[in-house]
């Protein structure tokens, strides 16, 4: 083999290496440093509703980030060797992750990197679908079990899936509501206040749509409500879940303030 090609061959399957460890180590600032800056990743197979190329190192990086963040410890092993042509080089993997929401991700697949001058210009991926999706298992499951619990209105429970840190932000709170609740203690006695004005509350939970390249959950859910004087209350509702160890961090809900207006003045102590 040309000496060039020899060592070219082993300076690509370096990158590889280095790429997997990064992966391995959780280590986003090693695995920016890899990528071209105009990088390409495919994933030719993919799921409804999972994009199959991200383009861009920031944007590949920031997709990495969102998806680690669900991860524990991870065990990765690989095995890279160079392709026919020089710049390429094909690796199969395996591996399994601790869930911090709980259970196991085990996926195996198949890589194929195209390199430019030592950095990933394009990368392809063949994966596990099936098991790809159940790493957003869990923040679904959380997310329904969220309404579960407040349409019984156990609050208690309920605040149990939040961070002991999580914030909620009403974007479009009416006069009198505030537009940001901070600490799991000050959302469950929001929410017990709230739900006092209420002759009858209930939800309905419609979508759920998990993000990809991100730790978001969107929401869309019915209120039913019917207030003290008889009056009904039912709107449209959506929101975005956050998580940090596997718990809600941050919950941003969107409503009409137009039509919560009326329930404020009904709250114990009246508005804040």
């Amino acid at each position: 083999m040309n000496t060039n090609v020899s060592e070219r061959n082993r300076r690509a399957v370096r990158v590889v290496d280095n790429f997997y460890r990064a992966l391995r180590a959780k280590d986003i600032d090693a695995f920016a440093r890899l990528w071209t800056a105009d990088a390409v990743y495919r994933v030719p197979v993919t799921p409804d509703g999972v994009p199959g190329q991200f383009v861009g190192r920031d944007t590949i990086v920031a997709g990495l980030g969102g998806f680690l963040s669900l991860f524990g410890e991870v065990r990765l092993t690989w095995d890279a060797e160079p392709m026919g042509d020089p710049h390429k080089v094909l690796a199969t993997w395996t591996m399994e992750v601790e869930l911090l929401a709980g259970g196991l991700y085990r996926n195996r697949g198949a890589s194929v990197f195209r390199l430019e001058q030592d950095r990933i210009a394009e990368f392809s991926e063949h994966v596990d679908t099936a098991a790809f999706l159940g790493v957003f298992a869990a923040r679904i499951g959380t997310a329904q079990r969220f309404f579960e619990l407040l349409r019984a209105q156990d609050i208690d429970a309920w605040g149990e899936l939040w961070h002991e840190d999580g914030t909620l932000t009403v974007p479009y709170a009416p006069d009198g509501f505030p537009s940001l609740v901070e600490g799991r203690a000050a959302i469950v006695a929001a929410y017990k206040r709230l739900l006092s004005a209420y002759e009858k509350f209930d939800t309905e939970l419609t979508g759920v749509h998990p993000a990809v390249n991100s730790d978001a959950v969107c929401v869309q859910y019915t209120v039913h409500a019917l207030l003290p004087d008889g009056s009904d209350r039912t709107h449209e509702n959506i929101a975005v879940l956050r998580f940090r160890d596997g718990l809600i961090s941050a919950h941003h809900d969107y409503f009409d303030p137009r039509r919560f207006s009326g329930v404020v003045d009904l709250l114990p102590g009246g508005p804040r």
